[in-house]
């Protein structure tokens, strides 16, 4: 019994990476930020994201002012709701964009289940400088029908340290 739950671990896990490594959509710069929440578990004060099949990445820059980006460990994104009525899978690249436009991949991360919200972390491998931007994207997910949708709201995205 316990030799098939980690054969299933294992498919699950090597499931989600190929489907996060081997995207072959370009990276779209397109960000829409409404400026209103998403319902759930946010205040009014913050800025919210929205990511979706038709517009899959958001932009975020490196303000200048922002303390020591170069030394921040980790790049913290909180998905903040989802909609996904098809359970597809939903998988996310985190890239930082340098100021002469070169994309560094960061790593990746993915919704389990589909549908469920959460916090999650990549490791910002030391690569981040005082300028330059961070740049989320929604992996298309390869069995996408004509009348799928998925929608993603996410919280502005952190630097942190631990």
């Amino acid at each position: 019994m316990k030799r098939a739950f980690y054969k299933l671990s294992f498919c699950l896990c090597f499931a989600v990476i190929s489907l996060t490594s081997c995207s072959g959509q370009p990276l779209s710069l397109v960000s829409r930020d409404t400026g209103k929440p998403a319902s759930g578990n946010v205040s009014t004060d913050e800025k919210v994201y929205f990511l979706d099949l038709n517009n899959p990445s958001i932009v975020q820059p490196i303000e200048s002012g922002q303390k020591a980006p170069e030394a921040a460990k980790f790049v913290k994104v909180e998905v903040v709701e989802v909609v996904n009525p098809s359970n597809l899978p939903v998988a996310f690249q985190v890239h930082y964009r340098t100021k002469t436009n070169e994309k560094v991949y960061l790593g990746s991360f993915g919704l389990y289940p589909s549908d469920n919200p959460g916090k999650f972390i990549v490791t910002t491998k030391g690569k981040l400088k005082n300028e330059g931007a961070l740049v989320l994207t929604l992996v298309k997910p390869d069995n996408v029908g004509t009348g799928d949708t998925i929608r993603v709201s996410v919280k502005k995205i952190l630097l942190v340290n631990e």
